[in-house]
């Protein structure tokens, strides 16, 4: 029951790989953007600035896939719409509600509403 031949390495898939360089790319000009956030001779910018570096040589921009990098930019995109709808969704429905609790109700410890006298 053993193997008639040496064992292969696993193969790279290539959409794969071009995915994952795509991104890397994309997380570049992330670091790229936050890196005037920190102020030069301070440990967070230096490493800033060699993790950029290191990044930059094994991610070259010359490797982009303008299909590719549009798909991730895409992506990247519809995820933060996603998650600013679920946001407002979320203040609009109270955030804070306790389940089971009718909506409208005020947050428990929260004095009750007064009933108003009409007049």
């Amino acid at each position: 029951m053993g193997s008639s031949g040496p064992a292969s390495p696993p193969t790279a898939n290539p959409g794969a790989m071009a995915d994952g360089v795509s991104k890397m790319r994309e997380a570049i000009k992330l670091i790229e953007l936050a890196l005037p956030s920190f102020p030069p001779g301070t440990d967070m910018h230096k490493d800033t600035v060699d993790s950029l570096s290191k990044l930059s040589k094994a991610f070259p921009a010359t490797e982009e896939i303008p299909g590719v990098q549009n798909t991730q930019l895409a992506g990247l995109q519809a995820a933060a719409q996603k998650n600013a709808m679920m946001q407002a969704l979320m203040r609009g429905q109270g955030g804070g509600a306790q389940p089971g609790a009718p909506p409208g109700a005020p947050p428990p410890g929260a004095p009750a509403p007064q009933p108003e006298m009409a007049g």
